[in-house]
């Protein structure tokens, strides 16, 4: 069975060599790796490192307590991802971490896809909210190139009170731009009810107009374990397979011990108390992924 990780992040120093081999221990096809987030380029380093730094400080704060926005981290990101993609873009799909208060960041996002060959955008909402009008330009820009976005949505861990800018209701205003495909991860947990109503109104947004739904629901943790069968038991009947991703959300150096137990355990899920057939299991396994990124399936 193919399997495709929907949610893996750089930590700056790997080689794309080193991202295969670690793909091919933990038994994937291929993954879709995020970018180091741009603003830890401009956090204080420490000795030794060759190119970025933990995402996250000491104290479990995603990018350290000050950061910068500047466009130049922009672009040391987007290059940093599009060189370990072109090892082998046919299994590394590289998305750009861009943050929208970077000066030029429409035009560096361009640049990352028609240029660098990235394959989207990743953002977490922090301090912002999806339907800030700061956002719309974004959005129209990556509408227009034909590249997905993915959101961090639910209980976030970093980046202080962001919390209450990851609310899935607040992805509502991206149904203004209807041929913009995005993502949203955790399967918003806590909030799974409401990802999943929210996946409602964009299928009743296109009803009737022979168009798909843009919006897909990344899996990857976020659900502990005691809530894991609840929420994809509510999430694929309701929304499909073919809109439900598998994701495990680590760096790559930690796919060897991860992914596989992350496969397993929703593997057995899916096929064993769910009782989904094998072609709907490699659907959620792949398929899904495929139709987010525009692959024929």
């Amino acid at each position: 069975m193919r399997i495709w990780d929907c949610h893996c992040h750089c930590r700056g120093n790997e080689t794309g060599d080193d991202v295969l081999r670690w793909m091919d221990e933990a038994g994937l096809e291929r993954i879709t790796l995020f970018s180091l987030y741009p603003p830890t380029l401009s956090a204080k380093r420490e000795p030794g490192d060759t190119y970025g730094l933990d995402p996250f400080d000491a104290s479990g704060r995603l990018g350290g307590p000050s950061l910068a926005y500047r466009r130049e981290d922009v672009r040391a990101a987007a290059e940093h991802v599009a060189k370990v993609q072109a090892v082998d873009p046919k299994r590394i799909y590289g998305m750009l971490w861009a943050e929208p208060r970077a000066p030029g960041i429409v035009e560096e996002i361009e640049r990352a896809i028609v240029d660098m060959g990235l394959r989207g955008v990743k953002m977490i909402p922090d301090h912002w909210s999806a339907g800030d009008e700061m956002m719309f330009p974004i959005y129209e820009k990556i509408q227009e190139l034909g590249k997905p976005m993915h959101f961090h949505s639910g209980i976030l861990y970093g980046f202080g009170d962001s919390s209450r800018f990851c609310r899935p209701a607040l992805f509502e205003p991206l149904m203004h731009f209807p041929r913009l495909r995005f993502a949203l991860a955790h399967i918003s947990w806590p909030w799974v009810d409401e990802c999943i109503a929210v996946y409602g109104r964009f299928g009743a947004a296109v009803h009737g107009t022979g168009r798909e739904n843009q919006m897909w629901i990344d899996t990857c943790r976020g659900t502990p374990d005691a809530w894991r069968v609840e929420a994809l038991a509510k999430a694929v009947p309701f929304c499909g397979m073919e809109h439900v991703m598998f994701g495990v959300d680590t760096v790559p150096s930690s796919l060897p011990k991860s992914a596989p137990v992350h496969a397993r355990k929703d593997k057995d899920i899916l096929e064993g108390m769910m009782g989904l057939t094998e072609a709907q299991v490699e659907t959620f396994f792949w398929g899904a992924n495929a139709r987010f990124h525009g692959e024929k399936v």
